[in-house]
């Protein structure tokens, strides 16, 4: 892989990360770092093998709001905790909302394929640098007295 596809997979990676770790802070009373993994976890993607094809690749399943339902409802079961699925629904819907803006786009429609977007350049350097300085002041906003959502 070159340099160039590493550094905007790095990036990319990161930024979806810190948003989801700073949304499940500032929003929630559950494990922060619940932000990071759900955040990432439609990227999950990226280990399906070439060869099985559609849904199963970058963009497909792992990336529209029916996986997203699933892996909230899951969630919920497993630990009946609202404040968890509160964390779950913030990441992984941030990581959907910011994939939905870029060119490519989400498949919103699933199991319909679909190709609209509005073809932003979400993880170009602009919008990675609005949505660090946004998460950043969400962490430096959100005190431990504030209520959250709940």
């Amino acid at each position: 892989m070159e340099l160039g596809r590493i550094l905007f997979l790095t990036g990319a990676f990161a930024t979806h990360a810190l948003v989801g770790y700073a949304l499940v802070r500032g929003f929630t009373d559950a494990d922060p770092r619940l932000g990071v993994v759900f955040g990432l976890l439609p990227d999950v993607d990226f280990l399906f093998p070439a060869a099985v094809g559609w849904p199963f690749v970058h963009r497909g399943i792992t990336h529209t709001p029916l996986f997203a339902v699933t892996v909230v409802v899951g969630c919920y079961a497993l630990v009946r905790e609202r404040a968890v699925a509160a964390a779950v629904v913030l990441a992984l819907g941030s990581h959907l909302a910011i994939d939905s803006l870029s060119p490519k786009g989400i498949e919103w429609l699933f199991p319909l394929r679909t190709d609209w977007s509005p073809g932003l350049a979400v993880h170009g350097p602009t919008a990675t640098v609005l949505l660090w300085t946004v998460s950043i002041g969400l962490l430096l906003w959100r005190v431990d007295a504030r209520p959250s959502l709940r």
